[in-house]
């Protein structure tokens, strides 16, 4: 059975056994039952992996929580684990697990998980799994697709798995910032209103604006839409 991001999250504390995770389906022993680590009132059974088993595994107990650890962040800063918050549960940021370390970041870290994700030479080596928060309020981890190889892989944006090719996806996020550092990022994500046109016009941009509209609904773009560089001042 292929690794699971829930189980990457763990890392060295996993589990195996005879059992499957009912969220994400990793093989696990019989510690952590459904009956106290899904609740009653949860009704999305149809995004998790095993709906029959009633066991959940470590990294699905440890990423469903509201904090266990202390927090690496993609620079190098930590916030320590006191006691659980919210402020501290996994949901609340974005990850790149691996084999032994799982690195947070949020949209401050923008810069950076993109310079990562459009270099093969920058990504961590596989397995791995990527998983980026937009709102801080869904479950992610054990939904996420785990990456067995650098140019062709896919990742989770919320609760989208975009496919990524990294030729492809540094093209994409080099077209969206030609137009983001011009006339800002909301021109990215809406339906374009004449002002952006405009304004896309006035700075010599609107071709590709233009071409934009065409490949705005793509997985893709919403990926390099969320990773495009912020309206130049």
């Amino acid at each position: 059975m292929k690794i699971t991001a829930s189980q990457l999250f763990a890392a060295e504390m996993h589990r195996h056994g005879d059992q499957v995770c009912f969220y994400c389906s990793a093989s696990c022993d019989e510690t952590h039952k459904t009956k106290t680590y899904v609740k009653p009132t949860f009704t999305n059974r149809d995004i998790v992996k095993c709906p029959n088993s009633t066991y959940v595994c470590q990294g699905c107990v440890m990423s469903l929580s509201n904090g266990f650890d202390d927090i690496t962040f993609i620079d190098g800063t930590i916030r320590y684990f006191t006691k659980p918050s919210i402020a501290l549960a996994p949901r609340m940021y974005s990850w790149i697990l691996t084999a032994n370390k799982k690195i947070a970041f949020t949209k401050a870290h923008v810069s950076q998980i993109r310079d990562i994700l459009t270099d093969m030479v920058m990504l961590p080596e596989p397995p791995f799994a990527i998983i980026i928060s937009d709102s801080g309020q869904k479950q992610l981890v054990f939904r996420a697709p785990v990456a067995y190889e650098k140019e062709n892989f896919s990742i989770l944006l919320e609760d989208e798995v975009v496919n990524i090719n990294v030729d492809n996806l540094k093209k994409r996020v080099e077209l969206a910032n030609q137009i983001s550092t011009k006339i800002g990022k909301p021109a990215l994500k809406c339906d374009p209103e004449m002002s952006h046109f405009i304004a896309a016009k006035k700075v010599g941009v609107h071709r590709q604006l233009e071409y934009w509209q065409h490949k705005k609904h793509e997985p893709l773009s919403r990926l390099a839409a969320w990773l495009a560089k912020s309206k130049e001042k």
